[in-house]
C-alpha cells in the first residue's frame, strides 16, 4: 500500500487527482467524545474512554478543486452530529475508477476498522478540517471491470 502525507484535506484530494490514478475518497463520519469518568465506575483513576458512534458514509470519485468546506457542508445536510472524519482512498489495481460496490465494501471495514480503534491508515480531520491524523493509505482493489 502507498501512503499520502499531507497537512490539508485539499491537499490530499489534489495530490490523489495528480497521481495519475484514478482515486474514490471514502468517508466515515463520527461523533467521538470522551466519557465522563463518574459515570465509567469500572475504570482506573487514569483510564481514559472515548465514546465513538459511527453516523453515516460516503464516497466520491477524487476531483480537481475539492474542498473540504463542501464535504462539511453536504454532510451537514445529512447529518450535522459528527465531530470527525476518517478520510481513506481506493484506487484498482488496472488504474479504473473502483465501484460503488467496492467503495461501499471498503467502508463497512473501514466502519468495523473504527469502532475498535483501528484509525491507521486513515486521515482523520475534526468538522473544521483541522488534522488529527493526516496520512492516509492508498487501499489498492481488485478491478472488477470486464474486458
Amino acid at each position: 500500500m502507498s501512503t499520502i502525507n499531507t497537512d490539508s484535506f485539499e491537499d490530499l484530494a489534489q495530490q490523489s487527482v495528480t497521481s495519475n490514478t484514478k482515486h474514490r475518497m471514502l468517508y466515515v463520519f463520527l461523533r467521538v467524545e470522551a466519557v465522563d469518568p463518574a459515570a465509567q465506575p469500572e475504570l482506573a483513576d487514569d483510564e481514559e474512554a472515548t465514546m465513538v458512534q459511527i453516523l453515516f458514509d460516503a464516497h466520491q470519485p477524487a476531483a480537481h478543486g475539492m474542498t473540504f468546506q463542501s464535504i462539511r457542508e453536504t454532510a451537514d445536510a445529512h447529518n450535522a452530529d459528527w465531530n470527525m472524519v476518517a478520510v481513506a482512498l481506493a484506487q484498482n489495481s488496472d488504474n479504473s475508477m473502483p465501484t460503488d460496490e467496492q467503495a461501499q465494501a471498503h467502508l463497512a471495514d473501514m466502519r468495523q476498522k473504527l469502532m475498535v480503534g483501528a484509525i491507521e491508515g486513515f486521515a482523520l480531520l475534526d468538522r473544521e478540517g483541522n488534522a488529527i491524523e493526516i496520512e492516509a493509505e492508498v487501499i489498492p482493489l481488485e478491478s472488477t471491470a470486464t474486458n
